[in-house]
């Protein structure tokens, strides 16, 4: 079941879809185009590495910490358009991070606050989290916002801890803590 958020007097619905192995061959032009990976140290991965990747997360398993519960979603969009991927992992003493990607036609438009918010609110019902934490590249500029709107505070900065061009640059963590 879907929420309705509301942003800037507009109402925008988004549904989210829990990724499946079937989405990677669906998503796979946006996710590979390099402008996704402007602020990422990670390298464009191949079309079977989603497959795979999104093979784990349809069992709600990470491919790489098998005690990690790994939630993953398609944002879509009330045109049926994919406007992004979100996900949220959380370890094994509750400690969990979201991550997010909106795709390149689909960014400045506000999806990223709604679908996270979406993904928090279904992740809460199931879990009852304490916090959530966020790591972003400093000059991301856009995630920062959408973390700054989803009420996420800045906790902490690790100074030159990515390589991004070659360029050292800072991290930055940040947190959300629920009403318990």
């Amino acid at each position: 079941m879907c929420q309705d958020w509301v942003l800037e007097e507009k109402q925008v619905i988004l549904r989210l879809e829990k990724v499946t192995e079937q989405h990677a061959a669906i998503l796979y032009q946006y996710i590979s185009n390099p402008r996704m990976y402007e602020y990422l140290e990670e390298q464009i991965p191949t079309q079977a590495e989603v497959q795979h990747n999104f093979r784990f997360a349809a069992l709600e398993k990470s491919p790489d910490n098998e005690t990690m519960i790994w939630l993953k979603w398609a944002a879509v969009n009330p045109q049926n358009q994919y406007v992004g991927l979100v996900e949220i992992g959380i370890f094994d003493d509750l400690y969990a991070e979201i991550g997010f990607m909106t795709f390149v036609d689909f960014q400045r438009q506000g999806y990223a606050t709604l679908y996270c918010l979406e993904a928090i609110a279904q992740t809460q019902k199931r879990f009852s989290l304490p916090s959530l934490h966020a790591s972003v590249n400093e000059y991301n500029i856009a995630s920062r916002k959408v973390l700054e709107k989803l009420g996420f505070k800045l906790q902490k900065v690790n100074k030159n801890a990515e390589l991004i061009k070659g360029k050292p640059t800072d991290e930055l963590i940040y947190c959300l803590n629920f009403s318990v």
